[in-house]
């Protein structure tokens, strides 16, 4: 039986069934800054953000919290605060006599007996009727979880479990959880895990849903829609943050399109239990299949059939840049729409015509390939003996995987993706039922004019097929944008589901109080500087809380020690200690060198 789901109070808002998924985001100014911090936190509210988070690194910043309460109380200003507590349980009590909730992590909140500072702090919040949040961070498991479970989703989700229980059992019911990674497949399964396990103790807190360190720009915005924007579609999330290495107040915007472009929500849980990375097995077609690399579609359009035409990105001064210049990579089949064929197409590309285009001339077997629709292929005489396409819409599914195993030619799937939730699950179950083994891409087609909607709207409803290793392929398509745009696209959603690795990764937190440097102007440097080194993943962090840990899968890492001072890391090791800002650049880049990871 599934437990009845809790309402949480935090101030003026509820969370909890029946009330909308609450924005918040994150002060990053000092907050012994009074003025800054309440300005800051206006520029949130003002932006539709219903909560905002200060950190409160000790206790002279816990107890200005009060003072900044009182500012926007008198100004008019009733949305509630958040303290955001670290290593110190004496911290979080003076917070919670202050602010509407406090954040409390599991991994630095303290050590050895946990029941003890936190049943006190539990008095506290009930006496001030002070909500609270156990967020638990990828990056920042204690050492006793990390022994016994690693850093897995199994270990972030007992984490939080140790508190909850103890919040069941005193019957404190404000409280909710989160469970956080930069990595979006852990941070997906880790959820997906905490609800399972929530449902088989008979509990079921809200859930608070956010990407750390997704970084900047579309980067950021893409990471986070793949990590949120799917859980939001299996019904999970009371609470978001996008956190992106920008302003705070504008990520209020972006989490506002995210919860738009996400399917509506539904009270009861009904996702798949899919907690731990396993690809589909698919038979192997060339490039396609067999747990290779997922491709990638393109779409010609235009007057010409030429592909760099795709490949021309945003203009630079007055002329234009190739997106392949920008992030190295091309399509994998070129998709050319209409029955003509005009000027000389580029040798050792591959094509994709459609059927009846195809079988009006003699192509290269190798590089030409078909695409029918599924009436077409079951009665069409002539196919492919390399690969064939084949376009098949939900509503013919089940007559495509009766049929389509009885033939001798060989075909790859490409399903119409449909954005009802139950449409995609319903396709992969009969996948998996009729143990259908031909590869298979999913194709969208969206009318965004807003490209950054349509960016988070199809990160949101397609990154659950690389999630889970369900696909082999993606191709997108949009009338209404520049034809570059649905590629790079396609391409940052694999990059955000760890699926295709086409660009340097940077794990790069959004600044907060903690953060003693300019994290926005830092990493612009370190991407000008090391942009062409697709093949690393650089972390760049404000401070030691999460920096570390949060890193711990980068190859390099920049992470803050102090005022204008810096650790350099290569994995989980540090290289140069307490090094001056100024310097922090030029010696990351020097000690990329020295590791032979270096490009020019």
């Amino acid at each position: 039986m599934e437990a009845e789901k809790i309402t949480v109070s935090i101030g003026n808002v509820t969370l909890g069934p029946g009330h909308p998924v609450l924005i918040q985001s994150m002060c990053n100014v000092s907050t012994l800054d009074t003025e800054n911090c309440v300005d800051q936190c206006i520029r949130i509210f003002e932006a539709g953000g219903g909560l905002s988070r200060i950190t409160a690194r000790n206790i002279e910043e816990a107890r200005n919290l009060k003072n900044i309460r009182k500012k926007l109380t008198r100004k008019g200003y009733h949305q509630p605060i958040s303290a955001d507590v670290h290593f110190n349980p004496a911290i979080a009590l003076e917070a919670a006599t202050t602010v509407e909730k406090v954040r409390i992590n599991p991994g630095n909140y303290t050590s050895g007996d946990i029941e003890s500072p936190f049943l006190e702090f539990l008095d506290v919040c009930r006496k001030n009727n002070t909500a609270i949040r156990i967020g638990v961070n990828h990056g920042s498991l204690s050492g006793r979880i990390m022994e016994k479970y690693g850093d897995t989703p199994e270990g972030m989700v007992e984490s939080a479990m140790e508190y909850l229980r103890i919040c069941r059992r005193e019957k404190f019911t404000d409280v909710l959880v989160s469970l956080k990674s930069s990595n979006t497949r852990v941070m997906v399964y880790s959820n997906r895990l905490m609800v399972q396990r929530m449902e088989e103790e008979n509990m079921n807190y809200p859930l608070h849903l956010g990407v750390t360190e997704a970084g900047a720009g579309e980067d950021g915005r893409i990471r986070s829609a793949v990590g949120i924007g799917t859980l939001l579609g299996e019904g999970l999330g009371d609470t978001i943050r996008v956190s992106l290495t920008e302003d705070p107040e504008y990520e209020i915007p972006v989490a506002r399109k995210l919860l738009e472009a996400s399917p509506k929500r539904k009270e009861k849980f009904d996702h798949p239990r899919v907690t731990g990375y396993e690809r589909r097995t698919s038979e192997k077609y060339g490039i396609l299949g067999d747990g290779q690399t997922p491709v990638v579609i393109a779409q010609l359009a235009g007057k010409t059939s030429e592909p760099e035409e795709i490949l021309k990105g945003p203009g630079m001064n007055s002329g234009v840049t190739s997106l392949s210049q920008t992030n190295g990579t091309e399509p994998d089949y070129f998709f050319i729409p209409d029955h003509r064929i005009s000027g000389n197409l580029a040798g050792g590309k591959n094509y994709i015509l459609n059927a009846e285009a195809w079988i009006l001339d003699d192509y290269p077997p190798e590089n030409f390939f078909p695409l029918f629709d599924l009436s077409g292929f079951l009665v069409m005489g002539k196919a492919s003996g390399v690969l064939n396409f084949i376009l098949v819409r939900p509503d013919e599914v089940t007559e495509a995987l009766e049929q389509l195993p009885g033939t001798d030619k060989p075909f790859c799937l490409i399903y119409m993706h449909d954005s009802d939730p139950g449409s995609k699950k319903a396709f992969i179950k009969l996948v998996e039922d009729t143990r259908f083994r031909s590869p298979l891409l999913v194709q969208a087609t969206c009318h965004d004019h807003d490209t950054e909607m349509f960016s988070l709207r199809t990160a949101s409803e397609l990154a659950w097929y690389f999630i889970d290793g369900y696909a082999d392929g993606i191709w997108l398509n949009n009338p209404f944008t520049e034809p570059y745009i649905p590629l790079s696209t396609a391409f940052k959603i694999l990059q955000a589901s760890r699926s295709r690795m086409t660009e340097t990764e940077y794990i790069a937190c959004p600044s907060c109080g903690r953060t003693l440097f300019n994290i926005q102007d830092t990493l612009r440097e370190i991407k000008k500087a090391t942009s062409h080194l697709k093949h690393l993943k650089i972390a760049v962090m404000g401070c030691i809380v999460n920096g570390p840990g949060e890193m711990a899968d980068a190859d390099y890492g920049y992470v803050g020690s102090g005022k204008e001072r810096v650790n350099l890391y290569r994995h989980k090791e540090i290289i140069k200690k307490n090094i001056r800002e100024a310097d922090a650049v030029r010696e990351l880049v020097l000690i990329i060198k020295e590791n032979d990871d270096w490009i020019d």
